[in-house]
């Protein structure tokens, strides 16, 4: 009767096919939950959006992590405290306080345990010498970030096209700034267009993301029902 959790991890450079297999990597993630992914970046702060679809970052794989018991009012609990608590709107830290250490974060929430210690060990590595890295670059995220730079871009160095091997063979890669359909849970407990996400896109996208949002809720509703159920019968 529970709810899955999954991480949902990203490549942030095409280095990450040499690296990933020696155990480091560049990474964003994101834990779906539902059908809806969270995750967090600067200005938007904790953000939730469609799965597996980061604009800027190449989706390398999915990891099931757990069953989660509880049903949507833990889960928005843990969400809060969290925004609270370190993952707010201004607190964001590519070395220090990034979207892996909110994933790890959320994990330890909601199932008691930690993600694989590759996916942040860049950042880990990187504090070290934080102190030599530029202001900007530490206080804007790769995914969901504030777009500050005039061009409207990541500051993180990630290449414009790329070229990657794929089993012996040469595939071209494009990485564009982030954009997609999001929305940030502000600190009012309200729902608003994330910094970083734009609205552009087409009303089928819009629609989308209404039925998943729906077909969340109604599932987290089933869960708590079954559970109520439950406790009844015993």
């Amino acid at each position: 009767m529970g709810t899955k959790v999954f991480l949902n991890l990203y490549d942030l450079s095409p280095m990450n096919d040499y690296l990933v297999p020696v155990g480091f990597g560049l990474h964003h993630s994101g834990i779906e939950i539902s059908g809806v992914e969270y995750s967090f970046g600067s200005g938007g702060g904790v953000f939730e959006g469609p799965p597996k679809q980061a604009p800027g970052a190449r989706f390398r794989y999915q990891l099931e992590m757990g069953t989660f018991e509880g049903g949507s009012h833990e889960l928005n609990k843990a969400l809060d405290d969290l925004r609270h608590g370190g993952f707010g709107n201004s607190q964001y830290n590519l070395v220090k306080r990034n979207c892996n250490h909110f994933c790890d974060a959320l994990v330890w929430k909601l199932l008691k345990i930690r993600l694989p210690g590759y996916v942040n060990r860049w950042a880990d590595l990187g504090n070290c010498c934080s102190c030599l890295l530029p202001k900007q670059f530490l206080e804007d995220s790769p995914v969901g970030g504030s777009g500050n730079r005039n061009d409207g871009a990541s500051s993180f160095l990630v290449p414009t096209t790329a070229s990657m091997k794929r089993g012996g063979a040469k595939v071209a890669t494009t990485t564009q700034a982030f954009s997609g359909t999001g929305h940030s849970l502000s600190g009012d407990g309200s729902s608003s267009s994330a910094s970083g996400w734009t609205k552009s896109n087409s009303a089928t996208k819009d629609d989308l993301i209404d039925r998943r949002e729906k077909a969340r809720k109604a599932a987290l509703a089933r869960l708590e029902r079954g559970q109520q159920q439950q406790q009844e019968q015993t």
